[in-house]
C-alpha cells in the first residue's frame, strides 16, 4: 500500500512538471505503442516530404531492468526534482535487496545458491520499475540530437534523414 502511494505521488509530480520527455511512450497516460508508432510513421513522412532520405535504427535493451545501477537512477531523480525524503525513500527501497537462485528437481532435491547484494537492478513486479526505468533512460533522446526518438519502455528507435546516403559520412545532412 505505501508503494501504491509513493508509485501516485511521483507519478503527479512528473505529470505535473512535465519530466519525462515527449519522445517516451511507454507507461504514460494516453500514450501507447499506437502513438509511438504514429510519431516514428510521421517521422518517417517528414523526411519523405522533404525529399531525403530516411535511416532508421530500432534497439530493444534485452534484460533492460537489470542494468540500473542504483546510485546513478538516485542522482538523475536529484536532478528531476526527487530530492530529500523522497530521495533516501527511493534510496531505501533499492538498497540493502539480495537475491538467491533456488533450483527444485523431483530427483535431486533443492539447490540453493549463495545470497548476493543487489546493487544494480530495479525491481520487477513492482510499481516502480517502469516508471524508474523511464527516468533512468529519460535523457537519452537529448544524448542523440541528430534523430528524432521514439521511445516504448525499453524500445528505442531513431530516425534520422539525409539527401544522398552514400559511403561519404560529409554528404549526409543529420535531421536537427
Amino acid at each position: 500500500m505505501l508503494e501504491k502511494l509513493v508509485y501516485n505521488r511521483i507519478i503527479a509530480f512528473i505529470e505535473r512538471n512535465g519530466i519525462i520527455t515527449d519522445a517516451q511512450h511507454g507507461f504514460r497516460s494516453k500514450r501507447s505503442t499506437e502513438t509511438a508508432l504514429q510519431d516514428f510513421v510521421n517521422n518517417v513522412q517528414t523526411a519523405i516530404d522533404n525529399k531525403m532520405n530516411p535511416v532508421g535504427l530500432f534497439l530493444d535493451l534485452s534484460k533492460a531492468y537489470d542494468v540500473l545501477d542504483h546510485r546513478l537512477l538516485l542522482d538523475k531523480l536529484n536532478i528531476y526534482g526527487i530530492r530529500g525524503i523522497a530521495n533516501t525513500w527511493m534510496e531505501s527501497y533499492l538498497s540493502n535487496r539480495k537475491q538467491y537462485v533456488e533450483l527444485k528437481s523431483l530427483k535431486q532435491g533443492k539447490a540453493i545458491s549463495a545470497t548476493r547484494q543487489v546493487v544494480i537492478r530495479v525491481p520487477q513486479g513492482l510499481f516502480h520499475g517502469p516508471i524508474l526505468f523511464s527516468l533512468y533512460i529519460n535523457d537519452l533522446p537529448l544524448n542523440i540530437p541528430h534523430a528524432k526518438t521514439v521511445l516504448f519502455a525499453d524500445d528505442t528507435n531513431l530516425v534520422t534523414m539525409g539527401r544522398n546516403i552514400g559511403y561519404s559520412t560529409r554528404e549526409f545532412k543529420w535531421y536537427n
